[in-house]
């Protein structure tokens, strides 16, 4: 009887913890950090994570002050599916308004573009780029940027909420 009432009793307090845990995940704010990638004279950007299960790495070197300037961009996360197919959607809003739209696939079966194409779920996918403008266009205002990208089987691989702030 004594060992029935300490499984019983081991049973309630592991019960007591788990619903006092989900009690807490739903209470607290569930949206990622905001990160600053850059900050100058010209140009701010900062973006954040809106998957709700991962956060996304970007870097952006040097911070600009002219869009002139070669820039180098990583991004990185841990994959929790795999990419065979990868499709990305972006949405471009200046001072709250829609200025752009576009869809574009980055991985295709027989269109491989890039090196994390074919990535398994658990690696890291990385993306490093590179770009410079030919001239320098005098951006002013906010701008947003929202970024998505979906694999094969409709599963979100990505998701970013960036703000591009021009002086």
């Amino acid at each position: 009887a004594t060992r029935l009432f300490d499984i019983t009793l081991a049973n309630i307090l592991v019960l007591i913890l788990l619903i006092a845990q989900v009690h807490l995940v739903h209470s607290q704010d569930v949206q990622w950090p905001i990160h600053t990638v850059c900050n100058s004279e010209r140009l701010t950007i900062t973006y954040r994570s809106c998957d709700p299960l991962q956060d996304v790495g970007f870097t952006l070197l040097p911070c600009p002050n002219k869009l002139t300037d070669p820039i180098k961009i990583r991004l990185a996360l841990i994959l929790r599916q795999s990419v065979h197919e990868l499709y990305s959607s972006a949405v471009l809003l200046l001072n709250g308004y829609e200025m752009l739209t576009w869809n574009e696939p980055l991985c295709l079966p027989h269109f491989q573009r890039f090196t994390f194409c074919g990535s398994r779920r658990g690696e890291i996918m990385t993306l490093d780029s590179s770009f410079q403008l030919k001239t320098d266009i005098p951006l002013k205002g906010y701008f947003t940027l929202l970024l998505n990208a979906i694999n094969q089987d409709g599963f979100q691989i990505a998701c970013v909420n960036a703000t591009l702030s021009f002086k």
